[in-house]
């Protein structure tokens, strides 16, 4: 005896095939998306803000683990930036060397710019560069760095002088 309608394949997909299409998709995103974000000048700006933000992250945490001061050296001209240590504080005072590794220099792109760098010193050897100094004690040199583009995007990175504290200023919304 057969059975009524066995022979007829219903219409639409299975749940399997669903999850495969989602799984491509998702996929798909999460490679693409990221390359989107340097078409946005906004998106830029903010992700090198981001980007500096942890470098002097990792200046602050190194000076305070390893008892050495750590300088977060700003190129405007060039528009890039590293950090140096003072390796050997007892023989060489004052004597500051890049960090090496995955921590060498790094380079804002072209539509990024330093904006603005206040508060930070002036290198006595290279009167172009400035850095902010980080110190085992956990205080630093407070300062002001401001990222912008030409569309007019900026963003503030602010470190507090006393404790150290490295934040990402919110921007002020404009009043009517």
């Amino acid at each position: 005896m057969k059975r009524k309608g066995s022979g007829v394949r219903r219409k639409g997909f299975t749940l399997v095939e669903l999850i495969l299409v989602m799984i491509v998709i998702f996929t798909l995103a999460t490679v693409v998306a990221p390359r989107f974000s340097d078409f946005f000048p906004n998106f830029q700006v903010k992700k090198n803000a981001e980007h500096l933000f942890a470098w002097a992250r990792k200046a602050r945490a190194d000076a305070a683990t390893t008892g050495l001061r750590q300088r977060l050296i700003l190129d405007s001209k060039a528009k890039r930036y590293w950090i140096e240590l003072e390796a050997r504080p007892i023989k060489e005072p004052g004597v500051f060397r890049p960090l090496g590794g995955s921590w060498t220099e790094e380079q804002l792109p072209d539509a990024v710019d330093f904006e603005a760098i206040q508060g930070a010193e002036t290198d006595s050897t290279k009167s172009d560069l400035k850095y902010i100094e980080f110190r085992p004690d956990g205080t630093s040199t407070e300062s002001t760095i401001i990222l912008s583009n030409d569309k007019g995007d900026r963003v503030t990175l602010r470190i507090e002088g006393a404790t150290s504290k490295i934040f990402i200023a919110v921007p002020q919304e404009a009043k009517p």
